[in-house]
């Protein structure tokens, strides 16, 4: 029970459960009932919502700057039935860590939940009186590149159903109107094709159960092969293999990074806290690398400029428009546009090929599963005439 007499129920990290007794004791609660919660070994794999995140931070704005002290919104916003229980039992968290003293950020930093750039924009907005507009500001900086993602997401998806549609092609052949045959004509003329389909057919058929089991096994190691750092660096250099989706992932990067670079400065951020957050949320393992050697320049009084054109990780014309930001005073605005510029560019270049892909996919489809008909044609036609003899 809160100070005010309220019921309230979170949780909260602690060596011991006597530490948690004291710390909340001395903050004026009573405990009802306290017990020990394991970890679940899942948890970062079912995240929050980006969804939830964006909706709270937008809504928690409003409710401040109407005037609404912050434990009471967060009160409203975790009854809140559109978020999920898991969100909803993270905002009830905040609240008790918020009663034993912890600012907003250090709250949500315990959550493990929000990621460090909301954090820091988060602890910018308290320090300076502002949080109303870090929150706004946040709610708008997700959603932007939310809404890229999707739409890089989106226009690729014509092509996996094609691609997924030939594979129910080839699947219907082979377990549908193959042993069909076979059944009524008991053997089938020699074909390669036929007889690799066939070959296929009484594999899986024998060794079904073994290769259900294999393939959830690859694809889950796999999933988590991709999550750990040597994964992620795989990932980027086999998607790198192609040119025009080196260059679009590049543009991507390009357009975090001084997206999030832009948001974090104008919110207050310390520079070198804020290109390492940019590094990282670029995901570009070069852009990455090389943050730790412009930190060390910016802090031995070296300009943002100098510090990009040095590593050279960025276009030039990323660096020369940073010079003209720092020259005018004007830096966060500055990127703001190179990253509008990026993000337009990245559009452009999804739709290019994705006009390059379907076509192609098309085609080759087409002529595959033209193919195969053809080939199934022959090998009936043949049946037939080795019949009528």
């Amino acid at each position: 029970m809160s100070p005010d007499g309220k019921k309230i129920r979170g949780s909260m990290e602690a060596v011991s459960e006597m530490t948690v007794i004291n710390t909340l004791t001395n903050k004026g609660f009573v405990i009802l009932d306290i017990k020990e919660v394991k970890r679940r070994g899942f948890g970062p794999i079912f995240a929050v919502k980006l969804e939830d995140i964006v909706t709270f931070s937008r809504q928690l704005s409003v409710m401040i700057s109407a005037g609404v002290r912050i434990r009471n919104a967060l009160e409203i916003l975790s009854k809140q039935e559109s978020f999920s229980k898991r969100f909803r039992r993270v905002l009830s968290n905040i609240i008790v860590s918020l009663e034993t003293g912890l600012s907003l950020a250090e709250a949500m930093r315990n959550e493990k939940v929000f990621d460090e750039i909301f954090i820091n924009l988060v602890e910018s907005g308290e320090k300076g009186g502002v949080l109303d507009i870090a929150l706004e500001r946040i709610a708008t900086f997700y959603e932007d590149m939310k809404r890229l993602r999707d739409e890089v997401k989106s226009a690729m998806t014509y092509p996996i159903f094609v691609l997924i549609f030939a594979i129910i092609i080839v699947f219907v052949i082979s377990f549908f109107i193959l042993p069909r045959l076979i059944s009524a004509f008991g053997t089938l003329p020699t074909n390669p094709v036929i007889n690799t389909l066939i070959k296929v057919n009484r594999f899986l058929s024998d060794n079904w159960s073994w290769v259900l089991v294999a393939g959830i096994s690859i694809a889950v190691g796999l999933y988590v092969f991709f999550k750990t750092k040597i994964g992620v660096r795989v990932k980027s250099i086999m998607a790198n293999v192609i040119p025009i989706v080196r260059s679009i992932r590049y543009g991507l990067a390009v357009e975090r990074f001084t997206r999030t670079l832009g948001v974090l400065l104008e919110s207050g951020v310390a520079i070198t806290d804020a290109i390492e957050l940019a590094a990282r949320s670029s995901e570009n393992h070069r852009i990455e690398d090389a943050a730790p050697e412009m930190v060390d320049m910016v802090k031995k009084g070296v300009s943002l400029k100098e510090a990009l054109l040095t590593v050279g990780v960025l276009p030039k014309i990323v660096a020369e428009m940073v010079g003209t930001g720092e020259e005018t005073g004007k830096l966060p605005e500055i990127l703001e546009k190179v990253s509008e510029f990026y993000d337009e560019e990245v559009r452009n270049k999804v739709k290019k090929l994705v006009s390059m892909v379907e076509p192609m996919m098309i085609a080759l489809v087409g002529g595959f599963i033209a193919f195969l008909a053809l080939t199934m044609y022959q090998t009936i036609f043949t049946m037939q005439q080795s019949i009528g003899r």
